[in-house]
């Protein structure tokens, strides 16, 4: 059972949901992302995404883009991600991904990369332009290493191909909520719940549903058909705000919700 594997049962036997956030490593700053994660942490955060930033993150909206493009702008580049994680893993042992795009994973050499998260203390990869038909080569290299591979369901995935990306799934099926790329949205489409209930008919992996999760009404309407649930942009965008302390007290909110 891997690290991430572990945090779900763990909490489900809690009758706790899984909140899951994601932060650009190097936004606003080196230190100061280590700071706000780690505070993050303190208020309920599960599990952390790290981004590594990256100069065409296609899956990611305007304010996961312009994160990328400031850290990038500080000369964040994959090794000062891997500090970063190495950091945070030591000061607090919960499980990190992190959420890359293939091009700095392949260009750093798949099993190289590999190690070195092992090393930092991350937990699996989601990569979210790397195809399931193609992802055979990392995906084994990554169990080999007992870290998860994180695939992607969506309400338009085929039941034909969900079952085959099912049967490969491990860690936690990142379920994408919308058509289009990740940002805050006020509601979600009605069906989202049909598709949800048809998938954890299909599987007992973790599911945790993301892109779009906003407010606390969105969590209370899915919860009872997730495992989990990611936030991203909505508490960035607090960040590129300034507003440090509202951040802190929605995250309070939104694990606080979870609890069933």
């Amino acid at each position: 059972m891997t690290e991430i594997e572990r945090k779900f049962k763990e909490l489900n036997k809690k009758n706790e949901k899984v909140l899951i956030l994601y932060f650009t490593a190097g936004f606003p700053s080196f230190e100061k992302s280590i700071e706000i994660i780690k505070r993050s942490i303190e208020k309920g955060a599960d599990i952390i995404e790290i981004g590594i930033p990256f100069s065409d993150p296609i899956a990611d909206g305007p304010i996961i883009q312009y994160t990328s493009a400031k850290a990038l702008e500080n000369g964040i580049n994959v090794d000062d991600c891997f500090e970063i994680a190495k950091i945070l893993k030591n000061e607090k042992n919960i499980p990190y991904l992190f959420m890359t795009y293939y091009n700095p994973v392949y260009k750093y050499g798949i099993e190289r990369f590999a190690d070195r998260c092992v090393e930092c203390g991350i937990s699996g990869l989601i990569i979210p332009d790397l195809p399931y038909e193609e992802s055979y080569e990392v995906l084994k290299i990554l169990k080999e290493r007992n870290l998860n591979l994180i695939y992607f369901l969506t309400p338009f995935t085929s039941e034909k191909r969900m079952k085959k990306i099912i049967k490969k799934a491990n860690g936690f099926i990142y379920f994408i909520s919308i058509a289009g790329v990740t940002g805050p949205r006020e509601e979600f489409d009605s069906e989202i719940i049909n598709s949800l209930k048809k998938v954890k008919e299909m599987t007992e992996i973790p599911v945790a549903l993301g892109f779009g999760i906003s407010n606390r009404n969105q969590i209370k309407a899915i919860k009872e058909y997730v495992d989990g649930v990611i936030v991203g942009s909505f508490f960035l965008k607090k960040i590129i705000d300034g507003k440090i302390e509202e951040l802190e007290n929605l995250i309070s909110e939104f694990k606080e919700e979870l609890k069933i």
